[in-house]
């Protein structure tokens, strides 16, 4: 009769055993597949806000070309105005520092109507309504490099604001050239000033500034 009892007390702790055992697997199991699928569901939902926000949208691009470093301080004036993002606009061979040399470099480009590369291009184009567009004034006309720049991108719908620097002949034929290379812009009133205005860039800036249509 003990043997007996003894046998069954044995059974009934190895099916608890069993019972206790299988609970701890089924439990782990949905512990390892349950948080790997939260984290995918997570990443998923990140991905799609991302892409039903469009950064920027309605934005704002002070693109300019500077050698000496006045369009420049420009551009930067105009960003401190009202934001945006600015991009310098490169030939992918830099040009050369030596003033005298350059005057022949842009005389022999503007002749030639070249299109320098571009040392980069802009990210994320769709996402901006306004372009600034600033230049130096290069034998009365825009560096040819800027050219190439207008005609790099779709300017349709979009608002093209020019700006410049010169030492006395302001914006030039470079307007005509502007509006061409650019195809589809509204171009409102630029801002052209010379080295002496320059002096009084951020009344010059902000008193255009508040003229203009820009939302």
């Amino acid at each position: 009769m003990k043997k007996l009892c003894s046998i069954l007390l044995s059974m009934t702790l190895l099916f608890s055993f069993a019972a206790w055992s299988n609970g701890v697997s089924a439990a782990s199991r949905d512990d390892s597949t349950e948080a790997p699928a939260a984290s995918e569901e997570t990443v998923n939902s990140r991905k799609s806000a991302e892409a039903d926000d469009p950064a920027g949208e309605g934005g704002t691009l002070i693109a300019y070309f500077s050698w000496s470093g006045n369009t420049e301080q420009m551009a930067q004036t105009i960003q401190e105005e009202i934001g945006g993002d600015l991009f310098q606009i490169e030939p992918a061979v830099p040009y050369t520092d030596d003033y005298d040399a350059l005057l022949d470099i842009a005389q022999q480009e503007q002749a030639d109507n070249a299109r320098p590369e571009l040392a980069a291009q802009v990210e994320n184009w769709d996402s901006y309504e306004a372009v600034f567009v600033g230049f130096p004034n290069w034998w009365s006309d825009a560096p040819m490099a800027v050219y190439t720049f207008l005609e790099s991108y779709d300017f349709s719908g979009k608002t093209l604001i020019p700006f410049n620097t010169s030492a006395s002949g302001g914006f030039g034929r470079s307007l005509s050239g502007i509006e061409e290379s650019a195809a589809g812009a509204d171009i409102l009133e630029g801002l052209a000033l010379t080295e002496g205005e320059l002096e009084n860039v951020q009344s010059e800036v902000s008193g255009w500034l508040s003229g203009l249509s820009l939302e």
